[in-house]
């Protein structure tokens, strides 16, 4: 299975909710990072193989937003390096298109997880840079109901629009540790797919 295709960032479906708020992975929320609380907005199951879950903060909307939680859960056999991999290879297209795009992959200090953080880019066709994402990816192997293997993304994004995006680039690489190391304190959730 290939989960690049599917593991597309939140940057990047915005224009295409087509879910519910129907809670399918047993994390209703809220969610607490980065001294905010995030609340369930939406969710789908593109496939009977990936589940996605976002949340927001109570007064942001899915169409534009600064902050979001998503989780996303995979059914496979792939393994967290593989499906980092595969992450990589798809920002690695991306550059091509993004000026913007890069990203960097650090493991965790028991060496069981892995996170990939990324800057990602929005420009009109005149090159006028319109918004920015800075996400952090966290991938855990997982058990799942009935035997089954899996994987647990679990993301946290921040945007920024127009007049604020120099200012919210000179303070990402401070900001970016701190969340970073925020990621690495989370408790993940526990998994259980309806």
């Amino acid at each position: 299975m290939k989960l690049a295709s599917l593991l597309i960032s939140s940057f990047l479906v915005a224009s295409t909710w087509s879910g519910d708020r129907a809670e399918r992975i047993g994390v209703p929320g809220p969610i607490e990072f980065n001294e905010t609380i995030f609340e369930l907005k939406w969710t789908d199951k593109p496939s009977d193989y990936y589940y996605i879950q976002e949340y927001l903060p109570r007064d942001e909307t899915l169409e534009k937003f600064n902050q979001m939680i998503t989780c996303h859960v995979f059914i496979t056999d792939l393994t967290v390096e593989e499906a980092v991999q595969q992450k990589a290879n798809e920002l690695d297209e991306r550059k091509k298109n993004d000026p913007n795009c890069n990203y960097l992959v650090n493991k965790s200090p028991d060496g069981k997880e892995l996170m990939l953080d990324c800057i990602l880019g929005e420009h009109t066709e005149k090159d006028i840079m319109i918004m920015v994402e800075f996400i952090i990816y966290r991938y855990k192997r997982v058990k799942l109901k009935k035997g089954k293997r899996g994987i647990l993304v679990f993301a946290y994004s921040k945007r920024s629009y127009g007049d604020d995006i120099m200012p919210f680039l000179t303070a990402l690489p401070e900001a970016r540790i701190k969340h970073l190391n925020q990621m690495l304190a989370v408790n993940l959730p526990e998994i259980r797919l309806k």
